[in-house]
């Protein structure tokens, strides 16, 4: 059985959208807890009640950024968005706190070219693709040229291992649905999103410790 890339755009949509709300409602209660709290005694919540509050308000925080990401990368959104602000801001959110930097400036790619359909997600799902090779952290660098009718997206990691590992690499190429693992599935669904919307991606390895994806079209 084939599933078309838009029933698999629209169930990503639907669970992001079920989930956005009750992460939401965890993270305003978080914040009447702390506001009750200091209205109670005059100082932020401390001991017990505080260190909970702080593991709560981390992980919903964590589980509010990876959904944003989610609906770009797997949504009807990321085909709909006519900016990189937006995957920026989700891929900054992603990385952050870990051992990999973001270095994408902001007006880069120009957002004349996000006009293109697909451009966005195809984008944002390179950058994931370039924190899943640099297990060890490193850099992202993420750069972009052309226009709506041509161009090219360039997604740089520096670090170690510099590589994608050989069933995410096979994935991305396209193989058989029946050898997809959790892991490699990712990789999958970002090289046939891209195919879909006429995108010609590849991985090269540049040194050791440098691997340059790029997406043509």
């Amino acid at each position: 059985m084939t599933i078309d890339i838009r029933v698999l755009e629209l169930l990503a949509s639907k669970l992001c959208h079920d989930l956005v709300s009750p992460v939401g409602a965890i993270r305003n209660g978080l914040e009447l807890i702390e506001e009750m709290q200091d209205d109670e005694d005059g100082a932020p919540a401390g001991g017990f009640v505080g260190e909970a509050v702080k593991l709560i308000d981390h992980s919903s925080l964590q589980a509010d950024r990876r959904l944003r990401v989610f609906r770009l990368a797997y949504g009807v959104a990321g085909r709909d968005q006519k900016g990189f602000g937006d995957a920026r801001n989700a891929a900054a959110g992603w990385l952050d706190g870990g051992r990999t930097k973001l270095d994408w400036p902001e007006r880069v790619p120009s957002d004349m070219i996000a006009y293109r359909r697909g451009v966005v997600k195809t984008l944002l799902n390179l950058v994931l693709l370039a924190d899943e090779a640099l297990t060890h952290g490193g850099t992202i660098r993420v750069t972009g040229e052309g226009t709506e009718e041509s161009g090219r997206l360039t997604v740089t990691a520096e670090g170690r291992p510099g590589a994608l590992n050989p069933a995410t690499a096979a994935a991305l190429a396209g193989t058989e649905a029946a050898e997809l693992t959790p892991r490699s599935v990712h990789a999958y669904l970002a090289g046939r999103f891209a195919e879909d919307d006429g995108f010609r991606i590849a991985v090269t390895p540049s040194g050791p410790d440098r691997l340059v994806l790029t997406a043509d079209w």
